[in-house]
């Protein structure tokens, strides 16, 4: 998993001074966003003005700690109209997208060779011990009469049954949901011990929050019930429903602008990867 990477000597930086703490914690959320969704520094306008406030954007920008379009830094990238950019987001040791994205394949490489029985790439296998050498036949037995105590020999036991074959562990698909009964599960365990259930909603978005991690993770499991339901149960989700605002003639939910906005940024991220 990617993480955003503060500096030690962010708290007393003359543009942290300056920007003050509420601007601070907008440039801190919008990094853990840029660095779990490999934006490369880019902030979409979208998050920034769905995570902060105006005056705090242009109080990032006016100390430097963010750019707009149009901007004059030599060491930056151009940036879209309505974007921003986090100044120097590589320079301060954030990794790139390209870099994650080889990390993952390298650990998923790593993951299928050991579900195969192989190696991991540049790694040698160990040798084999040596086998001894097979037994070899007694020249006087001519295999017609047994043994003399064959009689008083106990008789041959049984091997155990075969364990049945335990399920191979894989990566958690992108569109996995919780079976009726882990949701059910994880409502009674929430009652008992005195938290309130979980709406529909709530079960969609931490359903949506526990894949993405487990994939940014590159954790495997040969089920996820199990999981998720332990996950759910310790959750303290947004509430929904939020303060309702007038959207285009219509009433909308804090939550629903939120997934429109995450909806429009995909739909961005998508068209741009395929030019």
């Amino acid at each position: 998993m990617p993480f955003f990477v503060v500096d030690d000597g962010a708290d007393s930086h003359p543009k942290m001074v300056r920007a003050k703490n509420a601007a601070v914690g907008l440039w801190t959320r919008v990094g853990s966003y840029v660095a779990r969704h490999l934006t490369d520094g880019h902030v979409p306008g979208e998050i920034a003005k769905m995570y902060g406030s105006a005056p705090q954007i242009k109080k990032l920008i006016t100390v430097g700690l963010w750019h707009e379009h149009g901007h004059t830094c030599p060491r930056c990238p151009a940036v879209r109209t309505g974007d921003y950019y986090m100044h120097d987001y590589a320079e301060s040791g954030n990794p790139s997208r390209a870099e994650v994205l080889e990390r993952r394949e390298r650990a998923a490489e790593k993951k299928r060779q050991q579900r195969a029985g192989g190696t991991a790439p540049g790694k040698r296998r160990p040798p084999a011990p040596p086998q001894p050498d097979p037994p070899q036949p007694d020249p006087l037995d001519f295999g017609d009469e047994p043994p003399a105590d064959a009689e008083d020999a106990p008789p041959e036991e049984c091997p155990p049954p075969a364990r049945a074959p335990r399920p191979a562990a894989d990566v958690i698909a992108p569109d996995w949901e919780p079976s009726p009964d882990d949701v059910q599960a994880v409502q009674v365990a929430r009652r008992d011990a005195g938290r309130p259930p979980l709406s529909v909603d709530q079960v969609d978005a931490v359903t949506r929050k526990f894949v993405r991690r487990q994939l940014d993770d590159g954790r495997t499991a040969a089920a996820w019930g199990g999981r998720w339901r332990q996950w759910a149960e310790n959750e303290r989700p947004e509430p929904t429903g939020g303060v309702v605002v007038p959207f285009g003639g219509a009433q909308q939910s804090k939550s629903q602008q939120q997934r429109a906005g995450l909806a429009a940024l995909r739909e961005r991220l998508e068209g741009g990867s395929s030019a």
